[in-house]
């Protein structure tokens, strides 16, 4: 849960800023956010928490390392009007966006037990030109907020390298791309038996995996799960 520091802070911002909904520009009232409950109403959820083990994500990130349990919170589809809950947060400085998904999607995971035996959750790293351009790393966002309705500690296992832009890559060739880019930092998943990676958004599976893989390669003994915001569907 936040803090009464920052749920003081929140409130204030609001008055004095009366927030839109980033997914079709209403002003919403206080304790609407991330989105006003008309478009909250139409967030194609997934019912990945359902069936953490057998579901499109996991699909995804099928390979030779296991990945034991997936679930996304919702299907990202580029055209809809919800992408912008994701281009907001990553894009226009409203990381806070991040966390309060974090905590709604935390709250449905906890529920169905998704988090039973999961020790510790590691955000994707972003590098560190791209964390100083834009000042922070969503991922790191979405995992406080799981963390808060959790109570499970955050830690950064990860190093990222520089690497292009992978959007024009077919799903191979992005594997193959970030294969060498994330590394484990040496001692970060000590006393860790299973751990759960975010991210923001799963297109291929590519850059989840690629973290799976460097996990691994340094703990062969690592439990691997994982976690999105979004993901995009494999239909």
């Amino acid at each position: 849960m936040r803090t009464t520091g920052e749920q003081l802070i929140e409130s204030l911002l609001a008055v004095l800023f009366p927030p839109e909904c980033p997914c079709c520009g209403t002003i919403m009232t206080r304790g609407e956010g991330p989105m006003c409950l008309l478009c909250r109403a139409t967030l194609p959820e997934t019912t990945h928490h359902l069936s953490p083990t057998a579901n499109d994500l996991i699909d995804k990130l099928q390979g030779r390392v296991f990945i034991e349990r997936a679930a996304a919170y919702f299907t990202y589809r580029r055209d809809s009007k919800h992408s912008a809950l994701i281009h907001d947060m990553k894009y226009h400085g409203r990381p806070v966006i991040g966390r309060r998904l974090g905590e709604e999607f935390g709250r449905k995971l906890a529920a169905a037990g998704f988090f039973n035996g999961i020790d510790a959750i590691t955000p994707v790293p972003l590098n560190f030109w791209r964390h100083c351009r834009r000042g922070y790393n969503q991922a790191a966002w979405f995992a406080r907020g799981l963390a808060a309705e959790t109570g499970l500690p955050v830690v950064d296992t990860l190093r990222a390298g520089h690497h292009t832009s992978q959007t024009r890559l077919t799903a191979d060739e992005r594997r193959r791309a970030l294969s060498d880019v994330y590394t484990a930092i040496a001692g970060a998943t000590s006393g860790i038996g299973h751990i759960l990676i975010v991210d923001d958004i799963c297109t291929t599976g590519a850059t989840l995996y690629a973290c799976a893989e460097a996990l691994k390669a340094a703990r062969p003994d690592l439990r691997i799960s994982a976690a999105c915001i979004a993901s995009t569907s494999l239909i």
